[in-house]
């Protein structure tokens, strides 16, 4: 699979604390709105964070603010926490990550040693358990690592809330017509500022963007099925003829949709 940097919208949407224990897994280049912290348990992981490559190790932490792309891969096996932190739960920093941002690669391990407990804490909490309280663990721990490490500009993000919007509207609506010309209009933009914005934020160009979201629909859809109707999945999913389908295909797979179709 050639490129493909994913939008984890469902992060976003279900806006809540996630921690879990993540084992030799790979990722995909992806991104989302939500701050995400990893600490290396054991292993390593090689990692590219907003372009930023490095290699994390047993006891390093991995920063990811709001829409950094990140992506991770096992050097060769590796185990770690994993801290989402939904965004109705970083009020108290919002603003300091608005202009700065912690380094991605936070490589103080004795320091990281003391913030393993307040993750354990967390991770320890029930469902039912007060917002007060885990909101005051996240505090602490990203108070912690401010305090601790030194802050370093954040790229500017200019209306963020209004490209996440239009993420989503193009997860809603990918299988309709979309062009500039309309999404533009949906959010009150001039059709070149929006595209402008959207190609330096997101890093590929709005139709792209919208074809690779159907075609990774309809892959989804494909494997779901016994005999799927390649045809019929291109129009469903919003493609106008299957010469834009095969050349937008193209772009992210080296192999033939029968290919790709087939289910592990």
């Amino acid at each position: 699979m050639k490129r493909d940097i994913i939008y984890e919208g469902f992060h976003d949407k279900t806006d809540a604390i996630k921690f879990f224990k993540n084992e030799h897994y790979d990722t995909l280049p992806h991104f989302h709105r939500c701050i995400e912290i990893l600490y290396i348990i054991d292993g390593a992981i090689d990692c590219t964070v907003n372009e930023q490559k490095f290699r994390a190790r047993k006891d390093e932490l991995i920063f990811v603010r709001q829409c950094g792309v990140h992506e991770l891969k096992a050097a060769p096996d590796y185990s770690d926490f994993v801290l989402i932190i939904g965004q109705r739960y970083s009020d108290d920093f919002q603003g300091i990550f608005q202009t700065e941002t912690l380094p991605a690669h936070l490589d103080d391990r004795e320091f990281n040693r003391g913030i393993l407990p307040h993750l354990r804490a967390l991770n320890g909490l029930s469902g039912s358990s007060s917002e007060l309280v885990k909101k005051g663990y996240i505090d602490i721990i990203i108070g912690s690592l401010l305090e601790h490490y030194k802050t370093i500009p954040a790229s500017a993000t200019p209306k963020i809330s209004m490209i996440m919007e239009a993420l989503n509207y193009i997860d809603e609506h990918y299988a309709e017509p979309i062009s500039l010309d309309s999404i533009s209009s949906v959010f009150g933009y001039n059709k070149y500022y929006f595209s402008r914005l959207f190609n330096t934020y997101i890093g590929e160009n709005l139709n792209n963007y919208i074809n690779m979201v159907r075609i990774r629909n309809i892959v989804s859809a494909a494997k779901k099925r016994d005999n799927p109707y390649l045809s019929e999945l291109v129009f469903e999913n919003g493609f106008d003829s299957m010469t834009t389908f095969y050349r937008s295909f193209s772009k992210f797979y080296d192999r033939p949709p029968t290919e790709v179709f087939k289910k592990n």
